[in-house]
């Protein structure tokens, strides 16, 4: 009972980790997609502050401009990173993405993040550093852009290597059932075969004994009828001769031939036909 008992609390214990780390590998998925979006909260206001200083505009526009071009920018990220994978991964017959032209818009668009921000930043850096640090959050925005790309591929990756190892394994499991229905089969027709051989040795068997048998009984009414023989002989080896030749061949009478035919007929070994008398069997 107390190790059923610990063994209960062990599996329970089990489940609860798996639980955990279900959850805990969801909490990451979720927070590594929002990195990206996280990463670009610092970037926009402060873009949004260069375009409303240096443009003259509300702040309302301001921010909608910094939103609208940190989409774009995240746009232009994915998309790069999508067709350099495209190809390093795609068939030799497949076309070929623009990973230049994307690589191109996506150093635009830091470059263009680096500037809105910079050019208020930069001046307020020549007298006092710490201003310097603002230039900062759009590389943290290129690092969490490229980790959050590179994790989707991975788990692209990741999913068709399960993909490809679930698909072996069925493979091999398939493959080992074939082998073992043709073991199984080759067994059974092995076993048929031997059965048939047995069947065909003992069938051969019973007639060859039945043959024999018929010969002996044959061989044992021939000699109980006597010198009946001699006349089943004659037209055992003569068929068609007739009874007056079958006593000229015998050197019995005629009619101690057609005494031997009765017996013959009644022992079963000889019949009448249409041009006379006959041994069978």
């Amino acid at each position: 009972m107390l190790k059923r008992l610990t063994d209960r609390i062990a599996a329970s214990v089990l489940d609860a980790d798996r639980l955990a780390a279900a959850l805990e590998a969801l909490a990451l998925a979720w927070l590594t997609r929002l990195a990206a979006w996280i990463a670009c909260i610092p970037t926009v206001m402060l873009t949004a502050r260069s375009i409303e200083t240096v443009f003259a505009v509300s702040p309302q526009a301001g921010l909608a401009s910094a939103i609208a071009l940190e989409v774009v920018g995240q746009s232009v990220v994915n998309t790069y990173l999508k067709a350099r994978e495209w190809n390093a991964t795609k068939r030799k017959s497949d076309p070929r993405a623009n990973a230049g032209l994307a690589l191109g818009s996506t150093v635009v668009y830091f470059a263009t993040d680096f500037v809105l921000i910079g050019v208020l930043e930069i001046p307020k850096a020549m007298t006092d550093p710490i201003h310097w640090a603002a230039l900062l959050f759009p590389l943290a925005q290129v690092v969490s852009t490229v980790m959050t790309g590179e994790r989707a591929a991975q788990f692209r990756r990741e999913a068709e290597t399960e993909v490809d190892r679930k698909r072996r394994r069925a493979m091999r499991k398939a493959s080992r059932k074939r082998a073992e229905v043709g073991r199984k089969s080759e067994e059974l027709e092995a076993e048929l075969e031997r059965k048939r051989a047995e069947a065909m040795r003992k069938s051969a068997a019973i007639e060859a004994e039945t043959t024999r048998k018929a010969a002996e009984a044959r061989r044992k009414l021939l000699a109980g009828l006597g010198t009946a023989e001699e006349t089943y002989r004659v037209y055992r080896e003569r068929p068609g001769v007739t009874q007056a030749e079958a006593a000229e061949i015998t050197g019995y009478t005629p009619r101690t031939v057609r005494n031997h035919l009765a017996a013959l007929a009644e022992a079963g070994v000889m019949k009448r036909n249409g041009n006379g008398w006959e041994a069978v069997g």
